[in-house]
């Protein structure tokens, strides 16, 4: 079989930030966009109007971190290793084809399109375990970001707005993995039902 496109497009990504570039063009539904800024909007009316003191906020946050580090680092160990089991059933001709298919909403490649909705949700998480761990290592009582509010004018201030800000960004995440955790689970439904077609065609035809 003939292929329209040149060899270098499969490998044409060269680091997992051009491909985080690229998966932007994949645009999150209505319904994540509307989950996401309802869980923010309730954490920030929470944090800023119904919670006069940040000493629970900030407990909160640093336990969130630390659940939410544990909770990043094992869910992308299972989802990389059944990705991993799932691409190595994939059919080569099925993926070949799909490349040299053009996804008219994003420009992308076909195969491509369907591959960056898996690496979206490893990068998000990945993302995510780094900011938990940043504010496990240097938020933490003594820590570099406690110390150095303190070196600030206006400290007691500063360092409120910080926290508020950290427990609406902490709490927010969860929702948001979550989400991306149900649009994995959707993908992987949707790239078998697209095999079971492409079986069906070669079977028809």
């Amino acid at each position: 079989m003939t292929y329209q496109f040149a060899p270098a497009e499969l490998t044409s990504e060269k680091s997992l930030w051009n491909v985080f570039v690229l998966s932007r063009r994949i645009r999150p539904s209505w319904v994540q966009i509307t989950l996401n800024a309802l869980a923010a909007i309730l954490l920030t009316i929470n944090s800023f109007l119904l919670q006069p003191s940040t000493a629970s906020l900030l407990a909160d946050a640093r336990t969130w971190a630390s659940n939410g580090f544990n909770f990043t680092i094992t869910t992308l160990g299972f989802l990389i290793a059944g990705f991993t089991i799932f691409m190595t059933v994939a059919k080569p001709d099925m993926m070949l084809a799909m490349m040299d298919h053009l996804d008219k909403e994003t420009g992308l490649p076909t195969l491509k399109k369907n591959l960056f909705t898996f690496m979206r949700v490893f990068i998000a998480y990945l993302v995510c375990a780094g900011i938990f761990l940043c504010v496990l290592l240097f938020c933490q009582p003594g820590g570099v970001v406690p110390s150095l509010v303190n070196l600030m004018p206006a400290s007691d201030c500063v360092r409120n707005v910080l926290i508020k800000i950290g427990y609406v960004l902490l709490g927010s995440s969860f929702v948001y993995l979550l989400l991306m955790l149900k649009s994995f689970i959707f993908n992987v439904y949707a790239i078998v039902m697209n095999i079971l077609r492409w079986e069906h065609s070669k079977a028809s035809g």
